[in-house]
């Protein structure tokens, strides 16, 4: 099932969806409760205990749902798992493998890398983390000490392997 306009009809103003999956929806405002959407394009999202691909639009709130990629402006995630999102202003809750933003307001998360100018949190759990202004309580994997340790042992161990493969395996002439 689809739901996009074609080039003779309006623009969908409101779409409510509940327990379906369709392949694209483009409106207004988008309202989604267990379903399953490809791609999102509106203005304004509202999903809830659902799943998306892509979701782009100006404001998302979304709260129990697994998002592959979102794009928005105003972007509120609450008690969910995101592959990536990009955002101007982004307030989360949840599992986020990518996170960029202007402003970030964390409760309770995990990442893997999060960048954004001004992060204020209760808790971040995160691989990486970029950030001009941090406020909060955070847990990273490797400070910079660490990362910078390991990145000079990787590339020597790096090294003697491609030295001792060449020796190994050289053509003799």
């Amino acid at each position: 099932m689809t739901i996009s306009p074609s080039e003779d009809t309006e623009q969908p103003q409101i779409v409510n969806l509940s327990q379906v999956s369709v392949e694209s929806v483009q409106a207004e405002l988008v309202r989604a409760s267990l379903s399953s959407i490809g791609q999102l394009n509106a203005d304004e999202v509202e999903m809830h205990d659902s799943a998306a691909g892509t979701i782009r639009a100006r404001d998302i709130h979304t709260r129990e749902t697994a998002l592959g990629m979102v794009m928005g402006e105003q972007t509120n995630i609450d008690d969910c798992i995101v592959g990536a999102v990009r955002s101007e202003s982004l307030s989360f809750n949840g599992v986020v493998a990518v996170a960029v933003s202007n402003s970030i307001e964390i409760k309770e998360a995990s990442s893997i890398i999060l960048v954004g100018r001004e992060v204020s949190a209760q808790n971040i759990h995160t691989g990486i983390l970029i950030s001009r202004e941090v406020h909060g309580n955070v847990t990273t994997t490797m400070d910079g000490r660490t990362a910078l340790l390991s990145a000079l042992v990787g590339g020597a161990v790096s090294g003697l392997i491609l030295l001792a493969a060449r020796f190994l395996f050289a053509r003799k002439k």
